[in-house]
């Protein structure tokens, strides 16, 4: 059977990045989780390029839905890699903020980090091997103004990683990557515009913001044999930003 790398997350942005360069360094095929139809889009332009590629609709934070995707991608191969790319970032108050849209923040982005991974792990376990690699964020160690639902859902990912790694060792290899400032659409959603979005790479040493390649790039490398002796690390790649 092919070997598989999940995305979650893969139907644009970073995760959209992640896959067309795991699909370019591997003979893998590629199989996203995606709540929207963006997946199937992305999966069909893989396919074009000859690669095997398919995309199921789910939301990671619902057990039964993630349990389906489970299935349905077991049927398409032998899963080796996860990555944990799927989020949201609601911006609002802490004083403000629904509790119910708090809880969802962090069901999405730390609940579905652990229901996805511990949906493929027992066939990674059975095989012998396999890499997680979750995706955090800078604003889980600096804060988050109006984001206080992000930054804890993001830092508890950090603290998930390191326990899995500790608990799936010596198999299971599981790391995170840690962005800066990125040039997605999240930051455009929040209403921050292009000229504001770029002039913060002044701030930043290396001149700046983020490409979703450069985090797809440490993805690449944390899933490679290159990395097989690193595990429960987390990674930035922020161009050298000061997290505060």
């Amino acid at each position: 059977m092919k070997k598989v790398i999940v995305v979650t997350g893969g139907g644009q942005g970073i995760g959209l990045a992640i896959c067309n360069k795991l699909a370019s360094d591997s003979s893998s095929a590629i199989a996203i989780i995606e709540k929207t139809n963006l997946g199937h889009k992305v999966a069909a332009q893989l396919q074009k390029r000859g690669i095997a590629a398919i995309s199921v609709q789910a939301d990671v934070s619902k057990e039964k839905e993630v349990k389906s995707a489970q299935e349905e991608i077991s049927k398409f191969g032998v899963v080796k890699c996860v990555v944990n790319n799927a989020g949201i970032f609601p911006r609002q108050s802490a004083l403000e903020i629904d509790y119910q849209r708090w809880l969802n923040c962090i069901e999405v982005n730390l609940g579905g980090t652990f229901l996805v991974s511990r949906a493929f792990v027992p066939q990674m376990l059975e095989s012998g091997e396999g890499t997680i690699v979750n995706i955090t964020s800078g604003r889980a160690i600096g804060g988050a103004p109006l984001g206080s639902h992000y930054a804890s859902s993001k830092g508890g990912i950090i603290s998930l990683t390191r326990s899995l790694a500790l608990e799936w060792a010596p198999l299971i290899r599981v790391n995170a990557v840690m962005p800066g400032v990125t040039d997605t659409a999240q930051p455009r959603e929040a209403g921050i515009s292009d000229e504001e979005l770029y002039s913060r790479g002044s701030k930043i040493p290396l001149g700046r913001i983020g490409d979703p390649v450069d985090i797809a790039n440490m993805v690449s490398f944390l899933i490679s044999p290159e990395a097989k002796y690193i595990t429960g690390q987390t990674f930035a790649v922020n161009g050298g930003a000061i997290m505060r």
